[in-house]
């Protein structure tokens, strides 16, 4: 049998344990354990301590966090749900949670589903039968949310994202500003001189996208301006990015029809990218003739045809915001009152609004 380039690494599948450690420095199990667990209590000596690391290495020795979890009761282990993680937002925020779970020694478990309240509560269930100190969800829109109401009024660790918007009902959570994101990027084009705006959004409408819509209408009427022309795009939002063809035709078709009847575009940055480039081929110059505003601050704002003002929510930040909630809760640091953060969120202004 070929042995290991390891001296006196065990063969086969065998998992190495601490008696092995133990064995090979020279020790009983108890003294190599405080050792390797850095226990306050251990008084073996700094040659002792050496002799117990140097075997550890040598057989590869991994500690059994599944056997460390039943004496500690904590698994070491957070879930993040999202019904997508690629681009934008999801993406960040699962960077910072991330981030910050690795310098807290803790690992983060991503899962990902296609937007339906039952994939949520199924994997919500699942994650808990595999064992998780806390979950980080962002909701589905709509939804009973029957795992996530269930665990909230269990008293188990739970931090949602948007929850402020999208839930009607109380826990720990950090969401943006939707109504102000929504006056914020009126304001921009009205400051541009842009007095005809038009929405692009799917249908049915999100209800995030509602409440930025109608902080976007609140924002007109005070300027005294015109009501938003709707473009209304069909198609659920069943993945984290849909199919362009789907509809291409049908913006295509309202971006001919309605020609002229507007200087000013807001929408997500997929929508946003996808009528900068049709603008385009129909000869319609961006951003002299229509300025166009995304949000979600993605790749497709970024790295488009013609790079794209958007919102940019700070995602990492929220992500780790998420995770020293989950711990005052996980380390009963906190044990009272939901508490509710702002996602902090600002305009990054790029070409497709300066003229």
């Amino acid at each position: 049998m070929k042995k290991s380039s390891k001296e006196g690494k065990l063969q086969g599948s065998r998992r190495v344990t601490l008696a092995d450690v133990a064995a090979k420095a020279g020790v009983d199990a108890a003294t190599a354990s405080q050792v390797l667990n850095d226990r306050p209590n251990c008084w073996a000596s700094e040659a002792t301590r050496q002799r117990i690391r140097d075997a550890a290495e040598a057989l590869d020795y991994r500690p059994n966090l599944a056997a460390r979890a039943l004496r500690s009761g904590k698994t070491g282990v957070i879930g993040l749900i999202s019904p997508g993680f690629a681009t934008g937002s999801p993406h960040s925020r699962a960077d910072g949670l991330t981030d910050a779970a690795l310098k807290a020694d803790y690992t983060v478990t991503l899962s990902s589903h296609p937007n339906d309240s039952v994939s949520e509560d199924m994997v919500i269930r699942r994650l808990l039968d595999r064992g998780v100190d806390g979950l980080a969800i962002y909701p589905v829109d709509p939804g009973p949310h029957t795992e996530l109401r269930r665990l909230v009024a269990s008293g188990f660790p739970v931090v949602t994202f948007e929850g402020a918007n999208l839930l009607d009902l109380e826990c720990d959570d950090i969401s943006v500003d939707t109504l102000a994101v929504g006056r914020r990027q009126a304001r921009h084009l009205l400051s541009l001189g842009r007095r005809r705006i038009c929405l692009a959004n799917t249908k049915p409408m999100a209800r995030i996208v509602s409440l930025r819509e109608k902080g976007i209408r609140e924002e007109l009427v005070r300027a005294g301006k015109m009501a938003p022309i709707e473009m209304l795009i069909e198609g659920p939002a069943s993945h984290e990015i849909e199919d362009a063809e789907t509809r291409e035709v049908a913006m295509k078709r309202f971006l001919e029809e309605h020609r002229g009847e507007f200087d000013g575009i807001i929408g997500g940055d997929q929508l946003a990218s996808m009528a900068i480039r049709f603008l385009q081929e129909m000869g319609v110059r961006v951003p002299e003739d229509v300025a166009v505003i995304g949000g979600g601050d993605s790749i497709l704002a970024t790295y488009g045809i013609v790079p794209m003002t958007s919102v940019c929510a700070a995602g990492d930040l929220a992500g780790a915001k998420a995770f020293g909630l989950l711990m005052d809760r996980i380390s009963g640091k906190c044990n009272g009152s939901y508490r509710r953060l702002t996602n902090p969120a600002k305009l990054v202004v790029r070409k497709s609004t300066q003229v």
